[in-house]
Parts: structure tokens; C-alpha cells; sequence
């Protein structure tokens, strides 16, 4: 395996075109702004319009918010919504509009079509469209507030066959949204919000488990239209040399790929095809299938552009703002600034071979057999993982003392098929050796971009009859010592009705970029994170919900959690209930990131549910077990 791609051999490659860089004429010495970058609010403007509704914050780290903020210990107790006396006559919100050039859109819930208490939208042939193509994640991308999974949104406007359906209410979507196609939109948004009181949430592409970008009474940034990708072939700033991508804040990670493959490089991104690369997924550290040879994908980038909660735009890379550069890869999205766009690192293209199988137990696989297998699986995670390949599961009950697994893939970056066919022969033996038939399906791709396409189909969304939760696990835990403790707890939530997601993955050391971020410190020392879904029937009482919600955070997630002291979680795809979220989702960081949260953002404009410093604020009118975002935001006192 002394072929594969390995830091020195990373570097070697770095040093080559960092060569080229030199020798030629087109090198993009650390790259300007895209033009829509440039288009910012100034001072001047804002003295010739409304100083009180659009003016700026005080500078970073100036003490006390100015007279026109509000200050996080003496300002109001909650957020102003809807028929507030302080919410924002229509009048400012016309004015609010005018100075956004029309960017600013008033909510219509997507299913609105269905229903008949919104006469005005009603459509039959909408609705019918609508079912249809619920569970496609592309429909709710390109609306600016619907949510993918709608549970924490509160469920309030779902597509339904029902004539006289009349209970379509906006529920957790935002009031209005910014439909931002420059960075002074942004900026005047962020202004308003903060100066108005009001909630403000931030919304890519809306691809959350957790519906952390919707928000009841909220003004929302909608930043997917900033989708602009410029490659940089020769980028030479800072240390790098090398090609590189500049990406708008709204690009997503199956429009990244392509344009990888047309130019013929490799870059790292999401399983999923619709998560923003830019967005959430970075700031949250990024798994990818290319994270166990060169590790997260927030480890990828160079250089961010963001405007912060008092208005300003600015820039955060290693020279320049190098603590927001260490807080935005990794320490969560919606905290410290809306992010307009990002430079990563890219390499160079190089082959994937994948392994698919799939198994089930029968009369001549027993129970005791098919978790035995599970367990010598999961013996190889260190040796599969160093070899920089990358395991992706499923684990799942299907009927009484019935399970399968499948291997969805099992993906070789930088290998061939002999060398990954050599890699899992070992594996595939002891399998065998227990009696399991396995039909091995191998296959070589040139690329990425053509495995990714080859390997995984579309996400389905929508649905709100599941929640998940997230652990990763130390490498010591799938050693001789603790594997068996391990396979237990695992067991034990699998045979209550838990569904497996599991990721045979290490965040690999790479010299050749900048590792020193906020990502969960639990991701450098892990070769397993898994993700455990509990359901329940699609038409379950609140109640039902709530039991099986906490039966998933108690109960399973408990053993996980006792079983791999050290370990955390991964708030991207984390458990919103998850306890003491300070620890399992950013680890040792935690108290930096607080302090940076304080620093950055004074007055606590920025909140999503277990970002940074959410602990300080509340929902009202929630249930336990399913804290929805429909209620009032309120600052704890």
C-alpha cells in the first residue's frame, strides 16, 4: 500500500506546484474580492438615510454597544415579533425593502398551495407538485425559509390531500427573508436586526437536522443566490501555492465537485449533494469522503470573507483577523458573522475505487453471528482508516431478530482496485470465515466527481417521523480492550429499534494546510463516528415523540457516552438535545469560542439551537423532548 497518498507524498505534490506557481505568468497572488463583494455599505450612505434603523455596531472589542444597539445585559428580555408594539411598522419594513433594491421577500410556507386559509396561493396543481417532489432536497434549497426537516420547525404547514385543510400556519419560518445577492444587503440586514431588535437567523441552503436556520418572527439571510465559483490554478498566498477555489457562501457541494472535475482537480466536500460548503458545513469541520487522507474540510481553507453582528465586512485568514480564522472553521455556523465566501485548497485529481456489499441474517446467520460480524468490522477501523480509506454503513433492524448491514461504500481515495481490493481482503475472509456470503461489487472511478455520481444517489428530505443523534468515538474504542464494551452499547440501541449511520473515518494530519482550528478536538482522535436515528409513525402523538426522543438521548446515547469518555459529537448531525452540548460538540474549544462569541458579538445578535453562547438565551411555549423554533426568543436572566 506504500503507493497511496500520504502527508509527505501531499507535500511533494504541494512543492511541485508551488513550482509552477513560480515559473508562470498566471498566478493569483492572495485574489480579489468577487465583484458583488465590493458592492458594501459606508458610512456615508448610512448618514444620508436612517443612522438609527442601518447603522453600524461598535467596533470589535470597543466595551459597550452604542446608543442605536442593544446591549446584551441591559437590553430587552426577548426578541420583537409580530404585533409587538416595537415590531416594525409596515412602513419601515417598505423603507427597509427600498434600500434593498426589493430583496426583501415576505414568507408564503411552500405548502401554502394546499390550504385553504391562504386563498390567495391556493393552487391543486401546486399542491400535487409539491407531494410529489417533497422529499426532494432541490425544492426546499431554492425556497428562502422551508426547512428540510421540518420537526423543529413545529410542523406547521406540511402538504396535505385535505380539502378544507385551514391549519397552514408560518409556525417556526421567519417573517421575512433577505434574499442577498450583494454583501451591503447583508450588511443593511444585520444593521436592522440588531437596531430593531429583532431575531435574525441565517439560511443557506437549509440542509439542518436540526432546523437551526429557521426561526419564529425572524428576519432571515438567504445567502444561496451568492453562488459564484472562480478556480484558481496557480493560487500563491500566504505559505500556499497550489490551485485553489474560491466559492460563494451558497455554493453547494454537488455544484463544487463538478467544477472540480472540469478542471481537472480534487477537492474536499459533503456526502450530502445539497449541503453548502461555504455555510454550515464548514463551519461546523466538515467530514467528507476524502477526510481520511487529507483530512476535515474545514482544515481545507485559506482564506474567508464575513460580515460580523456590527455590520462590517471584513477578512479572516492567518495574517489578518486570525482569531475569527480559527473560530469560523469549526466552531459552529449562525455565531460569529455571515460568511460571504471562502478560498479552499484544492488537489490534484486522482482515482477512487469503491466497495459495496450487503447482508442479512437468515437461518444459517444468527443474531450472535451478524453483531460478531459488526465486531469484526469494527476491529479494522484503525488499519482501513491509516490506509486513508473511508467506511460508510448501515445497520438496521428489519423484523422481529432480523438485521442487516450494508456497506454503502466502503471508498478508497487515491487507490485503485488491486490496492483496495488487497486493503478489504482480510476483512472479507473473516466474514466469510463466519459464514456470511458476500458479493464484493469493486469499482474504479477516474475521479471524484465520478465516484461521488457512481456511489451516492440524491438525499431524500421532508420527512419528520425520525431525529437523530451522533457520537464519535475515540480510537481506543474499536481496540482489543474496549471493542467488545463498545459493540455492546451499539448493540443494545440497534436491537431497541436504533438506526445505524456509521463512518469508518479518521481526520487525517496534512501538513500541507492549516489544522490549528476550532474543529471538535474528538475528530483528531477517532477512526469511528456514528449516527443513530430514532423513529416513530408518521402519525405519532407529540407524546410518542417525546418518549422515543428521550429514550434516544437517555437512554441508547447514555451507553454511547459512557462507553467513550473523551469522545463528542458532531453538531452538524447532532442530538438537540444533546446534554452538556458544550463539551460533546466542541470539546476543549468551548471556552475560547465563548470568549470569542463575546467578543465578536456583544449584543447576542447571532443564535441557533447549541451554537456558541446559546445557553445565555430560550425558546418560550416548549415541549421537552421537542424544542421547536416557534416560540419567542428570550435571553435568560
Amino acid at each position: 500500500m506504500a503507493s497511496l497518498l500520504r502527508p509527505a507524498a501531499i507535500a511533494a505534490i504541494s512543492a511541485a506546484f508551488a513550482s509552477r506557481a513560480t515559473a508562470t505568468t498566471l498566478v493569483a497572488k492572495c485574489p480579489t474580492r468577487f465583484a458583488w463583494e465590493d458592492a458594501q455599505l459606508t458610512d456615508n450612505v448610512i448618514s444620508n438615510s436612517e443612522p438609527s434603523l442601518f447603522g453600524f455596531g461598535d467596533d470589535v472589542g470597543t466595551g459597550a454597544a452604542s446608543s442605536s444597539q442593544n446591549d446584551n445585559a441591559g437590553g430587552p428580555d426577548c426578541r420583537a415579533m409580530p404585533g409587538d408594539a416595537s415590531w416594525p411598522s409596515d412602513e419601515t419594513w417598505a423603507l427597509f425593502n427600498s434600500t434593498l433594491g426589493g430583496a426583501l421577500i415576505e414568507t408564503v410556507p411552500l405548502a401554502a398551495a394546499c390550504y385553504a386559509n391562504w386563498p390567495e396561493q391556493r393552487d391543486a396543481a401546486v399542491c400535487e407538485y409539491l407531494t410529489s417532489h417533497w422529499n426532494d432536497p432541490h425544492l426546499h434549497v431554492e425556497d428562502p425559509t422551508s426547512a428540510m426537516f421540518p420537526l423543529y420547525q413545529g410542523r406547521t404547514c406540511l402538504p396535505t390531500d385535505d380539502p378544507d385543510g385551514s391549519d397552514c400556519a408560518l409556525g417556526g419560518y421567519a417573517a421575512y427573508s433577505v434574499a442577498a445577492t450583494d454583501v451591503s444587503q447583508i450588511q443593511l440586514a444585520i444593521n436592522f436586526a440588531r437596531n430593531a431588535n429583532l431575531r435574525l437567523v441565517v439560511r443557506n441552503t437549509g440542509h439542518d437536522f436540526n432546523d437551526k436556520s429557521v426561526g419564529a418572527g425572524a428576519l432571515s439571510l438567504w445567502t444561496h443566490k451568492l453562488r459564484d465559483i472562480q478556480f484558481l490554478p496557480d493560487f500563491d498566498c500566504r505559505g500556499y501555492s497550489g490551485p485553489a477555489f474560491k466559492l460563494g457562501s451558497g455554493v453547494m457541494t454537488e455544484e463544487v465537485y463538478a467544477a472540480a472535475e472540469v478542471n481537472g482537480v480534487t477537492v474536499v466536500g459533503g456526502e450530502c449533494r445539497t449541503v453548502g460548503i461555504a455555510g454550515g458545513y464548514i463551519a461546523g469541520g466538515g467530514h467528507s469522503p476524502m477526510t481520511s487522507l487529507v483530512g476535515m474540510g474545514a482544515d481545507q481553507v485559506l482564506s474567508l470573507e464575513v460580515v460580523l453582528p456590527n455590520g462590517r465586512f471584513v477578512t479572516a485568514n492567518e495574517d489578518t483577523n486570525p482569531d475569527l480564522y480559527w473560530a469560523l472553521r469549526g466552531g459552529g455556523g449562525s455565531t460569529y458573522g455571515v460568511v460571504t465566501s471562502v478560498t479552499i485548497r484544492a488537489y490534484p485529481q486522482i482515482p477512487h475505487t469503491t466497495l459495496t456489499y450487503a447482508y442479512t441474517t437468515s437461518p444459517n446467520v444468527t443474531t450472535e453471528t451478524f453483531f460478531e460480524s459488526l465486531g469484526v468490522y469494527m476491529s479494522y477501523f484503525d488499519r482501513i482508516a491509516s490506509a486513508s480509506a473511508y467506511g460508510y454503513f448501515l445497520v438496521t433492524s428489519i423484523g422481529p431478530d432480523q438485521y442487516l448491514f450494508s456497506m454503502m461504500p466502503l471508498w478508497g481515495a487515491n487507490m485503485t482496485k488491486p490496492q483496495l481490493t488487497e486493503l478489504v481482503t482480510p476483512l472479507l475472509d473473516d466474514l466469510v470465515s463466519l459464514g456470511i456470503a458476500i458479493t464484493p461489487n469493486i469499482t474504479e472511478y477516474p475521479s471524484l466527481y465520478n465516484a461521488y455520481n457512481g456511489t451516492f444517489g440524491p438525499e431524500q428530505v421532508g420527512g419528520y417521523d425520525n431525529h437523530a443523534a451522533s457520537r464519535i468515538f475515540p480510537k481506543e474504542n474499536f481496540e482489543p480492550a474496549k471493542l467488545d464494551d463498545t459493540l455492546a452499547a451499539v448493540r443494545y440501541a440497534v436491537e431497541g429499534g436504533g438506526i445505524l449511520i456509521g463512518y469508518n473515518i479518521r481526520a487525517a494530519p496534512n501538513p500541507t494546510v492549516n489544522q490549528t482550528n476550532s474543529v471538535n478536538p474528538a475528530w483528531r482522535k477517532t477512526t469511528g463516528f456514528f449516527i443513530l436515528g430514532a423513529a416513530w409513525a408518521a402519525n405519532a402523538t407529540d407524546a410518542e415523540i417525546q418518549q422515543t426522543s428521550e429514550t434516544l438521548t437517555d437512554d441508547w446515547m447514555a451507553r454511547w457516552r459512557a462507553v467513550s469518555p473523551g469522545g463528542g459529537s458532531y453538531g452538524s448531525e447532532g442530538d438537540i438535545n444533546e446534554p452538556n452540548f458544550q463539551q460533546s460538540f466542541y470539546g476543549k474549544h468551548y471556552p475560547r469560542l465563548l470568549e470569542l462569541k463575546k467578543k465578536y458579538d456583544p449584543t447576542g445578535l447571532f443564535y441557533a439551537p447549541t451554537a456558541v453562547g446559546s445557553e445565555d438565551w430560550y425558546i418560550t411555549d416548549q415541549l421537552p423532548w421537542i424544542p421547536t423554533q416557534n416560540g419567542r426568543l428570550c435571553r435568560k436572566k
